[in-house]
């Protein structure tokens, strides 16, 4: 790429020192003969009037001196050289004194004009004024020396500013490569740094954008590993023992609460928006805990649900419904004694207890790892939904509450569903 903007820029420059060029190449010759006809003839005019009518009859004629390289020669009107270093004839001698106008008398190797000497409006002779062409062509060699030396400057300095240009253009792009590149191998962190052309960076922002968008559904996908291993193990596992005890209706219905799970561990993952359109509370509760009834039933724990009717959450159903599977999923493996599950309102948001007997400490806030990991999936889930999870450990036991955003469009009715 950098060669190909050096050979733009310079094939421009070269292009346009032409175009220039040759024109003002083409004015400086006409200039320089111009001047140089001016100055002969300028020449010739003095010369002329020191010429006197008696030169006719034999009297000596004393030319003034013409400054270097010119030579001065007086001829009589038949083009005869009367003196002077001049040719011993001259046409253009015989046309000047015919016509009585200044001629060219350009002859050979020199350039020449010719201008009447007139006496009484009679031309009684002509002083001719010659330059070799070889001083002309000197001239004029110095002045395209000049002109030459303009366009190569002209052409270094396009170069030097191309270079630089090219460096500037291609640094970043080779730093976008290299960002893009390392994207490919993986390192969805990779940026490209700002280089200051709008093109370059509008091409950096879309790739970044695109990283980004790559690193969020990759994250989903391990979120959705991790959630889906954590959330249907226990699902699982009363499934087999419930189809090892024969028992047919509480096995079906635990693999409908496993179809719900997948469901739900689906919807979180992969859903557009962390916010859902919201939900009833009471239908909700009802259903997550009539499908652990059962579960706790084996072990002679009683699960209890008491919810104020009416109210809706402005959140993901789906996320809500995780995080409390979360949450009796740690209440039947490190709780003891009743579990209670309440929904009421809070403060002008949905608060949603869930607690135990259990007295054990509780890491709190909890790790991404070890043997409570829900935890932290539950508490996520919340934040990602504008909410959040607490955790309040005292004599009566543990509970934990989930608190997310009330519905703006519900009507609240004060109720409460049994025991």
């Amino acid at each position: 790429m950098r060669r190909r903007i050096l050979v733009v820029a310079l094939s421009a420059v070269l292009l346009a020192v032409l175009l220039l060029g040759v024109p003002l190449a083409v004015a400086i010759h006409r200039n320089a003969v111009s001047e140089e006809r001016g100055e002969l003839e300028r020449s010739a005019l003095t010369a002329a009037t020191a010429v006197s009518p008696t030169y006719r009859t034999g009297d000596p004629v004393e030319l003034p001196e013409a400054p270097s390289p010119i030579e001065v020669s007086l001829y009589d009107t038949s083009g005869h050289l009367v003196t002077g270093p001049g040719a011993g004839e001259l046409e253009a001698a015989r046309l000047a004194a015919r016509t009585g106008r200044v001629e060219d008398a350009d002859h050979g190797v020199a350039l020449a004009e010719a201008v009447p000497v007139s006496v009484d409006e009679e031309v009684i002779g002509v002083v001719v004024a010659a330059s070799p062409l070889s001083d002309l062509h000197a001239t004029l060699a110095r002045q395209f020396l000049g002109l030459t030396a303009l366009g190569l400057l002209a052409l270094a300095g396009a170069g030097v500013f191309a270079y630089w240009q090219s460096r500037r253009l291609t640094q970043p792009m080779r730093e976008l490569a290299h960002a893009a590149t390392r994207m490919g191998a993986g390192d969805l962190g990779a940026r490209a740094p700002r280089s200051g052309v709008p093109e370059i960076d509008e091409t950096a922002d879309a790739l970044t954008t695109t990283a980004a968008r790559l690193s969020a559904f990759v994250d989903r996908e391990r979120s959705f590993s991790a959630r889906a291993s954590h959330q249907l193990r226990t699902p699982l596992t009363r499934l087999r023992l419930e189809l090892e005890a024969g028992m047919v209706s509480e096995a079906l219905a635990t693999a409908d609460h496993l179809s719900q799970v997948v469901d739900d561990v689906l919807a979180v993952t992969r859903e557009p928006t962390p916010h859902g359109s919201g939900f009833a509370v009471e239908p909700v509760l009802a259903d997550i805990v009539d499908a652990w009834h059962g579960t706790f039933a084996l072990d002679d724990r009683p699960l209890r649900l008491r919810v104020e009717a009416g109210l809706t959450a402005g959140a993901s159903e789906a996320a809500v419904r995780q995080v409390l599977q979360v949450l009796l999923d740690n209440a039947y493996r490190h709780g003891e004694g009743a579990v209670t599950v309440t929904g009421r309102e809070a403060s002008g948001v949905v608060a949603i207890d869930v607690g135990d007997r259990g007295g054990g400490p509780v890491p709190w806030p909890p790790a991404d790892s070890g043997g409570r990991m829900g935890l932290a999936l539950a508490r996520t889930l919340a934040q990602s939904q504008s909410g959040r999870l607490l955790l309040t450990q005292d004599e009566d036991g543990t509970r934990f509450t989930l608190l997310v955003p009330r519905s703006g469009r519900e009507q609240v009715h004060r109720g409460t569903v049994g025991p």
